[in-house]
C-alpha cells in the first residue's frame, strides 16, 4: 500500500506561532525571516524544527539545535494516533483541501524512474547532503511537501467536504502569520474510511511530486541509507505529505519567472533564434494566449520591453526554450511578476516572464517528458505555500 496512517504530533495553543511557512520560501527576504523570529519569539514553533534556506551554508551547530529542539518539544506535542489530517486552507478568496498522510518511500524515486509517486522536476543532488544532515538523528518530522494526485470525478475526497464525516473532529483553526490565510484541520481516523481512501488513491496510479520535490528526495536519500540496518518497517522508511486533487479549484498554478543581470541585455536578446515585437508598455505574463504554432516569452530591460516570438521551436514548453540560452548565465528565479519588472529595469538585466503551465494537461505532460525543468512551475504564490503544522516521529 502506498499510503501509510501516521501517528500525528500537534501542539494545544499558541498555533500562529507555531505554523511556520515552507524552508524554501523567501529566500532572498532576509526581512521577512527576521520578522518571523520576532514575531515567535520564545514560543514553541517549527521555526526551531526546520532549517531556513536563507541561512545556508550548512550551519552544524543550528542542525544540532534543531535536534535538541525536537526534543524538548516532547512534552508539548500530543499524539492524535493514527490518523489522516483533512486541511482546509483559505486565501486570496479561494479554499485549497488537501489530506496530510505518510507514504511508502519504497514507492518513491527522484531520478524520474517509473516509480508510483515521481519527481516532476530535475532533482538537484548538490542540495541533498543538507536536507539529510537535518533528518540524520532528528526525531521529528515536518512537512512542506505537496503530493498530486488525478482525481477529476473526485472519489477521494469529494467537492464538498462539510458535514460529521469529514469535520467532526476538529484539530485546528486559526490564521496563517505573514498574511497566510486561515487553515483548518480535521482528524480522519476511521479505520474504514482510511482504507478506502488508501484504496481509492491505489487505484487511480501515479502520485506527482508538486511542491518539496528536494524534501522527498532527501527523505528517500536517508531512508536508503539507512535500509538495511533496521527493520522494514522502520518509521523513516515513509514521509509526510499532503495529498491534493490537481483538480481542486483552489490549487493554482503559477509560473516562476527567470531574471539575468550584470550583463548587456541586448547580446542576451541577440542569442536568441526568435522574432522581437517590441511593446510601448511591460504588461509582465497578461494577455498570454494559447500559441500552438510556438512560442511567446515577454521580456524587459531597462531601455525596451516585448515578446520574443519562437516560430518553430526545438522544444515542448516556453521554459526549456529559455533555459537552453540563459542557463549559461547566473539566473535568479523570482515569482513576483512586478519584481520581475522592477530588476529587469535597472540597468545591465533583463527579466523574462513565462506564461503558466496548464493542470488540465499536467500528468499527461510528466508522462510525456517524465521531469520538467528545475522551476518550471509554482503551486500558488509564495504566501499560499505549506505552513509545517502536522509532525510524527521518525525514530523507534
Amino acid at each position: 500500500m502506498i499510503l501509510h496512517v501516521p501517528n500525528i504530533l500537534l501542539p494545544e495553543t499558541n498555533w500562529k506561532e507555531w505554523a511556520v511557512i515552507a524552508c524554501d520560501q523567501h529566500t532572498q527576504d532576509i526581512d521577512y525571516w527576521k520578522r518571523v523570529e520576532e514575531f515567535v519569539g520564545d514560543t514553541p514553533s517549527t521555526l526551531n524544527l526546520i532549517y531556513p534556506e536563507i541561512y545556508l551554508p550548512l550551519d552544524e551547530k543550528k542542525v544540532d539545535n534543531i535536534h535538541k529542539a525536537m526534543c524538548s518539544y516532547r512534552d508539548i506535542l500530543i499524539d492524535h494516533g493514527p490518523c489522516f489530517i483533512l486541511v482546509k486552507r483559505n486565501f486570496s478568496g479561494k479554499e485549497r483541501t488537501g489530506l496530510v498522510v505518510a507514504v511508502d518511500l519504497e514507492g518513491y524515486e527522484y531520478n524520474g524512474a517509473e516509480s508510483f509517486i515521481r519527481p516532476t522536476e530535475k532533482t538537484i543532488k548538490e542540495r541533498l547532503p543538507a536536507r539529510v544532515a537535518i533528518r540524520k538523528n532528528a526525531e521529528l518530522e515536518l512537512t512542506h511537501v505537496l503530493v498530486l494526485y488525478d482525481d477529476p470525478d473526485f472519489s477521494v475526497l469529494p467537492r464538498n467536504t462539510s458535514g460529521p464525516a469529514y469535520e467532526g473532529n476538529k484539530v485546528y483553526d486559526f490564521d496563517l502569520m505573514e498574511g497566510g490565510g486561515h487553515i483548518k484541520g480535521f482528524k480522519i481516523s476511521d479505520e474504514k474510511m482510511l482504507e478506502e481512501i488508501s484504496d481509492k488513491i491505489e487505484s487511480l496510479g501515479t502520485l506527482l511530486a508538486g511542491d518539496g520535490n528536494h524534501s522527498l528526495a532527501a527523505a528517500k536519500s536517508f531512508w536508503e541509507n539507512i535500509k538495511g540496518t533496521v527493520p522494514d518497517n522502520h518509521p523513516a522508511r515513509y514521509a509526510l505529505v499532503e495529498l491534493v486533487n490537481i483538480h481542486d479549484p483552489g490549487l493554482t498554478f503559477e509560473p516562476i519567472h527567470r531574471l539575468v543581470r550584470g550583463i548587456d541585455p541586448e547580446k542576451v536578446l541577440k542569442r536568441f533564434n526568435a522574432r522581437i515585437l517590441e511593446s510601448s508598455s511591460c504588461n509582465s505574463t497578461a494577455g498570454y494566449e494559447d500559441n500552438s504554432q510556438g512560442h511567446s516569452i515577454k521580456f524587459v530591460t531597462k531601455e525596451k520591453c516585448g515578446t520574443l516570438i519562437f516560430e518553430k521551436p526545438m522544444h515542448d514548453l516556453e521554459v526549456e526554450t529559455l533555459d537552453e540560452i540563459i542557463d549559461d548565465y547566473m539566473v535568479e528565479y523570482e515569482h513576483d511578476p512586478e519584481v520581475v519588472e522592477k530588476l529587469g529595469r535597472e540597468p545591465q538585466s533583463v527579466g523574462f516572464f513565462l506564461p503558466s503551465l496548464k493542470r488540465n494537461e499536467f500528468f499527461a505532460l510528466i508522462k510525456k517528458k517524465g521531469i520538467l525543468p528545475r522551476k518550471s512551475f509554482s503551486l500558488g504564490k509564495e504566501n499560499e505555500k505549506r505552513y509545517y503544522i502536522e509532525a510524527r516521529r521518525i525514530t523507534q
